[in-house]
């Protein structure tokens, strides 16, 4: 899982590199990439959310991240259970805005020790801890958590996941240690999360509230809405065809991407062959076509050959821009998918 949220991290970071969208006066674009282990129908898994901003941007004070409506939300772990991993990279003010690179974890706390906090006040269904050291200091953040089924939330979301910051621009108790700011960070949980039923296209939202600079301030006038589109089900599937040319055979392969019932066209498949399926190793490759498939030719030198195929689906940016909780939006994205295997294994006789 470690490596996975790392590559959630870099993905957030080039996302960023490209620029989202947002009107002139605004210095804070932030970004939401949500990529679940899971790419079927009702399936469960870790889940990865990761939020990131420019180096320029203002330093950002609160984040609320929404799950689409349609996903299964369990929350109430006891008390010290371990849900997932965090990594991220801050830049640290006391270093001259050197970035540095943090890793921690996401466990789950009481409710009931942080009903008088500020940040969201009052009981909620769960209270996750993030906690890593940033110069030497040890930071424990809570994310306050709890299912919507009602309200005007209820209409884009089935839970709510909120956190606040300190301002790097104060100096602590009240500010950040080492005046240190969000630049990038992906964090995962387990066991809370299940994929819709239905095929479709489910929007993530995060909004994002930075700081006045130079303040301790949230400044809501400038508030963003980032969204991460999982489409479900994303499958890869394999089908191959004998073909003889004199006495050699070879195996016609072609492989499929989906997501949502339609073809993902550019994306790199590698095609794995070997004389049983768990010894199949790249064999070939080709990115794929406006129906998302790949065809290859490939000489069969055993008496079975057995083929798979894997993929991993970059994160891409979503056309267009239409803010629908605060007045202003980032670029959406859609989500990537890692580490892709071809759902089933063909098989072709020499």
């Amino acid at each position: 899982m470690t490596s996975t949220l790392r590559v959630a991290a870099i993905t957030a970071v080039g996302a960023l590199a490209l620029g989202f969208g947002g009107n002139a006066f605004a210095a804070y674009n932030p970004g939401l990439i949500v990529a679940g282990t899971s790419q079927a129908t009702g399936g469960g898994g870790p889940l990865v959310i990761g939020v990131g901003q420019a180096d320029s941007d203002d330093a950002t004070a609160v984040a609320t991240i929404y799950s689409p409506p349609g996903y299964g939300v369990t929350l109430g772990q006891a008390p010290g259970t371990r849900l997932g991993s965090l990594s991220g990279v801050v830049r640290v003010a006391s270093a001259g805005n050197a970035r540095v690179n943090v890793e921690g974890t996401v466990t789950a706390d009481n409710p009931a020790n942080h009903v008088s906090n500020t940040c969201s006040p009052g009981l909620h269904e769960s209270v996750w801890i993030l906690e890593f050291t940033i110069a030497g200091n040890t930071l424990r953040l809570p994310m306050y958590v709890d299912r919507v089924s009602a309200g005007p939330e209820a209409a884009y979301a089935s839970a709510r996941l909120r956190i606040c910051l300190p301002s790097p621009y104060v100096p602590p108790p009240t500010g950040a240690p080492a005046g240190a700011s969000l630049v990038v960070a992906a964090f995962s949980v387990r066991s809370v999360f299940t994929n819709p039923g239905t095929r479709g296209s489910y929007p993530w939202n995060g909004v994002f509230v930075p700081y006045t600079p130079g303040t301790s301030a949230p400044n809501q006038t400038n508030a963003a809405q980032s969204t991460s589109i999982v489409r479900l089900p994303t499958q890869l599937a394999v089908k191959a065809k004998r073909q003889r040319r004199g006495r050699r055979t070879f195996a016609v392969v072609t492989a499929c991407l989906t997501e949502a019932g339609s073809g993902i066209r550019g994306v790199r498949v590698n095609v794995l062959g070997g004389s049983t399926a768990r010894r199949a190793r790249r064999v070939a490759f080709g990115r794929t076509n406006a129906r998302g498939c790949v065809t290859r030719r490939i000489r069969v030198r055993t008496r079975f050959m057995f083929f798979r195929a894997r993929t991993e689906v970059p994160e891409r940016q979503a056309p267009g821009c239409t803010p629908s909780i605060v007045p202003r939006c980032s670029q959406p994205s859609v989500a990537p998918v890692f580490d892709l295997f071809s759902r089933n294994v063909a098989r072709i006789r020499r």
